[in-house]
Protein backbone atom coordinates (compact mmCIF):
# COMPACT_ATOMS: atom_id res chain seq x y z
CA UNK A 1 0.00 0.00 0.00
CA UNK A 2 1.56 3.12 -1.01
CA UNK A 3 1.95 6.37 1.16
CA UNK A 4 1.68 9.93 0.49
CA UNK A 5 2.20 13.09 2.37
CA UNK A 6 -1.09 14.97 1.19
CA UNK A 7 -3.77 12.71 2.23
CA UNK A 8 -6.15 15.80 1.90
CA UNK A 9 -5.71 15.96 -1.91
CA UNK A 10 -6.49 12.11 -1.98
CA UNK A 11 -9.58 12.43 -0.07
CA UNK A 12 -10.51 15.67 -2.52
CA UNK A 13 -10.01 13.08 -5.54
CA UNK A 14 -12.05 10.19 -3.69
CA UNK A 15 -14.91 12.28 -3.50
CA UNK A 16 -15.51 13.39 -6.72
CA UNK A 17 -16.41 9.36 -8.43
CA UNK A 18 -16.19 10.51 -12.18
CA UNK A 19 -12.45 11.72 -11.79
CA UNK A 20 -10.04 8.62 -11.49
CA UNK A 21 -6.28 9.43 -11.45
CA UNK A 22 -3.31 7.19 -11.23
CA UNK A 23 -1.95 6.45 -8.04
CA UNK A 24 1.52 8.14 -9.15
CA UNK A 25 -0.25 11.28 -9.90
CA UNK A 26 -1.39 11.83 -6.18
CA UNK A 27 1.98 11.21 -4.76
CA UNK A 28 4.81 13.89 -4.75
CA UNK A 29 7.44 12.96 -7.31
CA UNK A 30 10.70 11.77 -6.30
CA UNK A 31 9.40 10.40 -2.39
CA UNK A 32 9.80 6.77 -2.25
CA UNK A 33 5.76 5.04 -1.46
CA UNK A 34 6.67 2.14 -0.42
CA UNK A 35 9.14 0.49 1.61
CA UNK A 36 6.99 -2.55 1.91
CA UNK A 37 7.83 -3.79 -1.85
CA UNK A 38 11.60 -3.60 -0.75
CA UNK A 39 10.84 -6.25 2.13
CA UNK A 40 8.33 -8.55 0.20
CA UNK A 41 11.48 -8.92 -2.51
CA UNK A 42 13.83 -9.92 0.45
CA UNK A 43 14.10 -14.52 1.03
CA UNK A 44 14.66 -14.88 4.83
CA UNK A 45 17.17 -17.61 5.62
CA UNK A 46 17.11 -20.85 7.46
CA UNK A 47 19.00 -21.55 10.92
CA UNK A 48 22.68 -22.84 9.79
CA UNK A 49 21.50 -25.89 12.03
CA UNK A 50 18.92 -26.93 9.51
CA UNK A 51 20.01 -29.80 7.93
CA UNK A 52 17.30 -30.81 5.87
CA UNK A 53 13.79 -29.57 5.80
CA UNK A 54 10.73 -31.92 7.27
CA UNK A 55 6.93 -31.49 6.58
CA UNK A 56 5.16 -30.28 9.34
CA UNK A 57 3.06 -32.87 11.67
CA UNK A 58 -0.73 -33.32 11.00
CA UNK A 59 -2.97 -31.93 13.47
CA UNK A 60 -4.58 -34.84 14.30
CA UNK A 61 -1.55 -37.03 14.57
CA UNK A 62 -2.14 -39.06 11.16
CA UNK A 63 -4.93 -40.80 12.03
CA UNK A 64 -7.06 -38.39 9.54
CA UNK A 65 -6.45 -41.09 6.17
CA UNK A 66 -7.35 -43.70 8.72
CA UNK A 67 -10.74 -42.65 9.33
CA UNK A 68 -11.24 -42.17 6.10
CA UNK A 69 -10.26 -45.73 4.98
CA UNK A 70 -12.30 -47.02 7.85
CA UNK A 71 -15.47 -44.66 6.90
CA UNK A 72 -14.87 -45.71 3.09
CA UNK A 73 -14.74 -49.59 3.86
CA UNK A 74 -18.03 -49.43 6.07
CA UNK A 75 -20.14 -47.89 3.31
CA UNK A 76 -18.58 -49.99 0.64
CA UNK A 77 -20.11 -53.13 3.30
CA UNK A 78 -22.86 -51.91 4.28
CA UNK A 79 -24.12 -49.84 0.40
CA UNK A 80 -22.95 -53.16 -0.95
CA UNK A 81 -25.33 -55.47 0.90
CA UNK A 82 -27.90 -52.49 0.21
CA UNK A 83 -27.81 -52.74 -3.22
CA UNK A 84 -26.94 -56.01 -4.17
CA UNK A 85 -29.57 -57.63 -1.96
CA UNK A 86 -31.80 -58.69 -5.50
CA UNK A 87 -28.88 -60.83 -6.61
CA UNK A 88 -28.55 -62.41 -2.51
CA UNK A 89 -32.38 -62.74 -2.55
CA UNK A 90 -33.28 -66.20 -4.41
CA UNK A 91 -30.30 -67.53 -2.22
CA UNK A 92 -31.83 -66.27 0.83
CA UNK A 93 -35.24 -67.42 -0.28
CA UNK A 94 -33.55 -71.18 -0.66
CA UNK A 95 -31.46 -70.93 2.48
CA UNK A 96 -34.34 -69.73 4.76
CA UNK A 97 -37.90 -71.50 3.42
CA UNK A 98 -39.58 -68.12 3.87
CA UNK A 99 -41.89 -66.37 1.08
CA UNK A 100 -40.68 -63.75 -0.94
CA UNK A 101 -42.38 -60.78 0.94
CA UNK A 102 -40.77 -61.55 4.33
CA UNK A 103 -37.65 -61.81 2.55
CA UNK A 104 -38.24 -58.46 0.70
CA UNK A 105 -38.96 -57.03 3.88
CA UNK A 106 -35.48 -58.05 5.11
CA UNK A 107 -33.32 -56.06 2.76
CA UNK A 108 -35.67 -52.85 2.81
CA UNK A 109 -35.38 -52.69 6.74
CA UNK A 110 -31.41 -51.30 5.85
CA UNK A 111 -32.45 -48.46 3.87
CA UNK A 112 -34.87 -47.60 5.76
CA UNK A 113 -33.18 -47.37 8.79
CA UNK A 114 -30.86 -45.29 6.67
CA UNK A 115 -33.73 -42.87 5.97
CA UNK A 116 -35.22 -42.50 9.47
CA UNK A 117 -31.74 -42.18 11.72
CA UNK A 118 -30.24 -40.10 8.80
CA UNK A 119 -32.16 -36.65 10.18
CA UNK A 120 -31.98 -36.92 13.53
CA UNK A 121 -27.93 -38.14 14.01
CA UNK A 122 -27.50 -34.76 11.52
CA UNK A 123 -29.22 -32.72 14.42
CA UNK A 124 -26.60 -34.10 17.15
CA UNK A 125 -24.01 -33.99 14.50
CA UNK A 126 -24.92 -30.48 13.43
CA UNK A 127 -25.25 -29.50 17.43
CA UNK A 128 -22.06 -30.38 18.32
CA UNK A 129 -20.24 -28.42 15.24
CA UNK A 130 -21.85 -25.22 15.63
CA UNK A 131 -20.79 -25.16 19.72
CA UNK A 132 -17.42 -26.66 18.44
CA UNK A 133 -16.91 -24.28 15.54
CA UNK A 134 -19.52 -21.57 15.48
CA UNK A 135 -20.50 -21.85 11.98
CA UNK A 136 -24.25 -20.27 11.18
CA UNK A 137 -26.69 -22.99 10.61
CA UNK A 138 -28.53 -23.46 7.18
Amino acid sequence: MTSCGNDTERQSLTDQPAVTLPLSDTCQAGRPTNDDDEAADQVPELPGDVDELTPPLPPDGGWGWAVVAASFTANLILDGVCYTFGVLMPELLRHFQAGKGKTALVGSMLPGCYLLVGKPCYSCIDLQLRIVFSYRGI
